[in-house]
């Protein structure tokens, strides 16, 4: 398997649990994408936002419905999105059918912050 990642931002200034749910995302992300998608290569974003920061988790796989996956019996997909909540987060899956998918995270982080200055 292939994990190309890729930073576009010093994460240094983070706070500790943007940190440690970022990091928790990307673990439950990939997890999934090796799981479920069939696709042995993978890419991962982090990203500085005009408001915050932006992870994001791709594969080239089966895809799949992303609702019914938020309904269905597994919890990675909640637990990414309630880890999220806690720190002003969101999950968003864009995922299609033959073509893969993207998980992507994205923290809101205030400008008076010091991690607004990561």
């Amino acid at each position: 398997m292939q994990i190309d990642f890729h930073s576009e931002c010093e994460t240094a200034g983070l706070r500790n649990e943007i940190a440690l749910c970022l990091f928790r995302v990307l673990q439950e992300g990939l997890q999934n994408a090796i799981k479920h998608s069939g696709s042995k290569r993978f890419e991962v974003w982090l990203r500085r936002t005009s408001t915050g920061v932006e992870l994001s988790v791709r594969d080239w796989g089966i895809g799949f419905k992303p609702s019914e996956a938020m309904r269905g019996q597994g919890l990675g997909l909640t637990s990414m999105s309630e880890r999220l909540k806690l720190v002003r987060g969101e999950l968003v899956i864009d995922s299609e059918a033959g073509l893969g998918t993207t998980v992507r995270a994205t923290v809101a982080l205030r400008q008076d912050s010091k991690a607004a200055k990561a």
